[in-house]
């Protein structure tokens, strides 16, 4: 096999990362680009072409392609917002039911279960109702994994926690979601999985409680931070739906402070609460005007 046919190999498994239809439709079109005309001997693409076939497939997920972008851009947003924060809610739930068990200590099993394992339980239902792209079951079930956990057990809705506030802010963003214009395409599975999973991901990172512990801890757990962050935002500013993804999930993080935080200063200072929130929704707003303004001038 010769070092043309390897590369071309090669950029092919690449153009993998692109919807099928767009690849279809372009992929032919790329290769000859980025191969030219010209003899070659090599037989990788470059670090820059690597990282610009990335970037370029995130866009087109992200609906740069589309007829109507930031149509694309804000319903798929708000759909990938919503499994996000259905998502995390879940997480804090079982992470909260498992740690009730295992130093729970007098806590009564069957009473932690009726606090966090009905919950827990609906809202996964409606996040696999999501993925599975039942929306009207999915507005039945996180309507019930917020009335039905508060009626048998106040207590998620006394203490005001994040896992209760996963399915108030999700439900009105889902209702919204049932008017999906026709023009706009459904967000593909796979893809919704992936986008929900590195939301996930971001707020695993640690950002906060380092004060106490040794100063390479602390330096490693800042370069964590960092790289986090910006591979996030390196992704974010290419599929931009991810912007609008993430603000429903800081968004918990801010009402539970507020229910919770003594003063506004001690508020301030949560990396998950209402700073995060506004440059999220900043960000937000950004990525909508500028996939407007791409728009008019490809027009």
């Amino acid at each position: 096999m010769s070092s043309a046919d390897v590369l071309e190999k090669r950029y092919r498994m690449l153009l993998r990362a692109y919807p099928a239809g767009y690849r279809r439709e372009r992929a032919d079109e790329l290769i000859d680009t980025l191969i030219g005309e010209e003899p070659t001997t090599r037989r990788w693409p470059s670090v820059r072409e690597t990282a610009s076939l990335i970037r370029g497939a995130l866009q087109v997920h992200g609906g740069s392609t589309a007829a109507r972008p930031t149509a694309v851009l804000l319903w798929q947003g708000i759909h990938l917002g919503v499994m996000a924060v259905l998502a995390l809610g879940a997480l804090i739930g079982l992470d909260d039911l498992v740690e009730a068990f295992q130093f729970g200590g007098f806590l009564d099993p069957l009473a932690v279960l009726r606090d966090q394992g009905i919950y827990a339980v609906m809202v996964i239902a409606a996040l696999v109702a999501l993925v599975a792209g039942r929306t009207r079951t999915a507005a039945v079930l996180v309507v019930a994994a917020v009335v039905v956990p508060t009626a048998i057990s106040p207590y998620l809705f006394l203490n005001g926690l994040p896992q209760w506030w996963a399915p108030v802010v999700a439900t009105p963003l889902i209702m919204v979601g049932l008017r999906r214009p026709a023009d706009v395409p459904p967000t593909p599975r796979a893809n919704a999985v992936l986008v929900t999973a590195g939301i996930l991901a971001l707020h695993l990172i640690p950002a906060e409680g380092f004060r106490r512990v040794d100063m390479s801890s602390q330096i490693v757990a800042a370069t964590m931070v960092i790289v986090g962050v910006v591979a996030f935002l390196w992704v974010a500013t290419a599929d931009q739906r991810l912007l609008i993804a993430v603000v429903p999930t800081l968004l918990l993080g801010t009402l539970y402070q507020l229910g919770n935080a003594g003063s506004t200063g001690e508020l301030l200072h949560r990396p998950d609460a209402l700073p995060s929130l506004v440059v999220a929704v900043l960000m937000a707003v950004g990525a909508v005007i500028s996939t407007r303004l791409r728009q008019r001038t490809r027009a």
